[in-house]
């Protein structure tokens, strides 16, 4: 009988260990709230720090999922020769090994002159997934008149005198203006033969060409104008030859009647 009392009695004092400890835990406090509610605010309390903490990383980490352009390769500005025109290149951006094009991964802005020979300045901007800018430029040349392209000029009539044809002058396809863009000297232009025109660069063009054209002869008799007073004579000629005809045959018709009588 003495070892069912002892198993009792062990039982009976842990049930009275347990709700003493767990007493103070649902115990109200002043304010009404069970230990338990206590217990959980301040938890929340000791938390909150780390959440802020968690929260700002997840920012960050957010932030470092954008890729910097800054240590992209610039391709497309290589310099460029003057011709008139605004430029504005082509840009892309190699990336390890991803190839970005302006207006989707960037924007790019030129500042200053882009027309006149100099330096242009240029800013890329990384735009959707791309952050961070590039400061780069390129340079515009002076326009070099011996890649330029002179229309053929056709054959001109002696007069005499000099002739002087003006010149059609191309730099990449851009007709330049003269006395602007260039200059021209005329040489052997004067009697029958080649005349040469020395073409030179001046203002934003440097460098010189030159150009060929044939000097003919006149036609004989005097110039073209001087034709259209035979044309009346070519068409009255067929005229004057049937009168001729009808004369001849009057002639004849008449002879015939007297040889009658």
């Amino acid at each position: 009988m003495r070892k069912p009392i002892s198993s009792l009695a062990s039982f009976f004092a842990c049930f009275a260990l347990s709700a003493c400890i767990a007493a103070p835990a649902f115990a109200a406090d002043a304010s009404g709230r069970s230990g338990l509610e206590g217990a959980a605010e301040a938890l929340r309390n000791e938390l909150a720090p780390s959440m802020l903490t968690y929260d700002k990383f997840q920012e960050e980490l957010g932030a470092e999922g954008s890729v910097s352009i800054e240590h992209a390769r610039v391709q497309g500005l290589q310099d460029i020769m003057y011709d008139g025109q605004p430029e504005t290149p082509t840009v892309t951006l190699k990336l390890d090994n991803a190839t970005l094009r302006a207006g989707e991964d960037f924007d790019i802005a030129f500042s200053g002159d882009n027309v006149n020979p100099g330096t242009v300045d240029v800013l890329i901007t990384g735009k959707g997934a791309y952050t961070g800018t590039i400061e780069t430029s390129f340079t515009i040349l002076p326009g070099d008149l011996s890649y330029a392209t002179v229309d053929v000029i056709p054959d001109q009539e002696e007069t005499g005198g000099e002739i002087c044809p003006a010149p059609t002058v191309k730099l990449d396809g851009f007709e330049l203006t003269p006395n602007v863009d260039y200059t021209v000297e005329y040489r052997h232009n004067v009697e029958v033969g080649t005349a040469t025109i020395v073409i030179e660069g001046t203002g934003n063009c440097s460098g010189a060409t030159r150009a060929t054209f044939e000097i003919v002869e006149a036609p004989e008799g005097g110039s073209a104008a001087s034709q259209p007073s035979t044309i009346p004579m070519v068409a009255i000629a067929p005229v004057i030859v049937a009168a001729a005809a009808l004369i001849a045959i009057g002639a004849f018709a008449l002879r015939r009647k007297k040889a009658q009588r």
